[in-house]
């Protein structure tokens, strides 16, 4: 294999497709292009009213003494905010079947909104935090404040990291293996538009699952 070697320094003839698209987000994002997948973060605004943030940046790493979840969070967000003022959210992972619902917490995000019940989802009560769950959501993570880190020095991203406390999953998924469970719950991945860094052209994005087919038997 031979490989194609970058740089990290911008290319010149890089096109946005928004205006400050790489100021928010690194060039190389768009081309390394790796899909993450989609969660929606949940929180209450000091109203009271739920808060839903749809996203794609984080992960989860874990050892004996606690599974964690890692996310970057600008802090401009109602739910940065939220957990700064709380300490407390739920992840909750989303299936394919909710495509619509998922996206429409996009359009409803003013302070007065309730962002889980207008975007077509039900609310439900979290076990041990105080943080709503979406009841549509096959798996949902319940997460108390651990730590925070800027992403680097005068950053408006930070890295949060909570410990995942207790969790639900939908109990036709839990006895599955793994096969199956890919098929049952359709969790989908963010995939960012493919930027060409020899052109500075970019083709579209979009949302996709993992095949079934993938595994081996």
């Amino acid at each position: 294999m031979t490989k194609h070697e970058f740089g990290i320094e911008k290319p010149k003839n890089l096109k946005e497709e928004w205006p400050g698209q790489y100021k928010i987000f690194s060039w190389l994002e768009y081309v390394v292009n790796i899909p993450y997948p989609i969660f929606i973060i949940t929180t209450y605004k000091a109203n009271g009213k739920a808060n839903a943030n749809l996203w794609a940046w984080g992960f989860f790493a874990g050892e004996e003494n606690g599974f964690y979840s890692l996310i970057a969070l600008t802090d401009t967000t109602h739910t940065y905010e939220n957990i700064k003022r709380t300490k407390e959210w739920c992840i909750n992972i989303p299936s394919l079947d909710f495509k619509e619902e998922c996206f429409k917490t996009i359009e409803h995000n003013q302070v007065d909104d309730d962002e889980i019940a207008q975007a077509g989802f039900t609310e439900e009560s979290a076990i041990c935090v105080y943080a709503p769950r979406i009841k549509e959501c096959p798996i949902s993570l319940e997460c108390k404040f651990e730590w925070e880190k800027s992403l680097l020095k005068n950053s408006f991203q930070k890295i949060i990291c909570g410990k995942i406390i207790h969790f639900g999953v939908d109990e036709k998924a839990v006895n599955l293996d793994q096969k199956e469970r890919i098929e049952e719950l359709k969790i989908m991945y963010n995939f960012r538009s493919q930027l060409n860094p020899l052109t500075g052209e970019s083709t579209p994005g979009g949302i996709c699952i993992i095949d079934k087919s993938a595994f081996s038997k």
